[in-house]
């Protein structure tokens, strides 16, 4: 396959759903980096796929002022700048004691190009979250603003949720589902392979509603 663009990578994944790409990496004898189901959606019926740009932040412990705190929050706010067409925010955060994403910084990252969030902490403002229609994994709630609470310690570096460490430039593939992450030097490989899987479910799915058994759809297509 040659050398594709992003967008053509995000458009025909957007096609597919997690499970038609996992299976498509376990029969390509790879790895499936599933996050934690812990992680549970905004909107239980939208989905995303994008490429991963990585953040970490932890919480700064004793807080310090409002104004120390804009210091330390500024190097995190430059980053929505740096956003880009078909991005995916991945958020590993540690303590729980502020919240780590809101609806003010999920409008600037929409207005940047990023099409969801996968956040390892807390979220807020998910009435206004929900208003712009920004779909956000998170793992748990928390109205407390981060302001000189919390601050970023790195961004476009490796973060590991649960089992899966995740880097910038890995594809991100979430719905109801899951959230699946495609290794960049895998994407190629693993959109072709599903693409086919994706193709041949949907004839096994129409010989099913024709009568024919599980077992039997396995014999003729090889999949099911």
């Amino acid at each position: 396959m040659s050398a594709l663009s992003t967008d053509e990578i995000c458009s025909r994944f957007r096609g597919m759903y997690v499970p038609a790409v996992s299976d498509a990496m376990y029969e390509l004898g790879l790895p499936e980096p599933v996050l934690p189901s812990e992680l549970r959606p905004l909107f239980p019926d939208k989905s995303f796929v994008g490429i991963a740009f990585t953040l970490e932040g932890v919480e700064i412990v004793p807080a310090v002022s409002w104004d120390e705190g804009k210091k330390r929050i500024a190097s995190y706010l430059e980053v929505f700048e740096k956003l880009t067409p078909n991005a995916v925010i991945v958020s590993k955060n540690t303590g729980n004691f502020v919240g780590h994403f809101g609806e003010l910084t999920g409008n600037s990252a929409m207005e940047h190009g990023c099409v969801g969030v996968v956040l390892d902490g807390n979220l807020r403002d998910t009435a206004g979250l929900r208003e712009i229609g920004l779909q956000v994994y998170y793992r748990n709630v928390n109205p407390r603003s981060g302001m000189g609470r919390w601050e970023m310690t790195s961004f476009h570096q490796p973060v590991t949720i649960g089992a899966v460490t995740v880097y910038s430039g890995d594809l991100v593939i979430a719905d109801f589902d899951g959230i699946l992450v495609v290794p960049q030097a895998d994407i190629p490989a693993v959109l072709q392979k599903a693409e086919e899987i994706v193709g041949i479910e949907s004839n096994v799915r129409d010989d099913m509603r024709r009568g024919m058994s599980p077992l039997e759809g396995l014999a003729k297509h090889g999949h099911i």
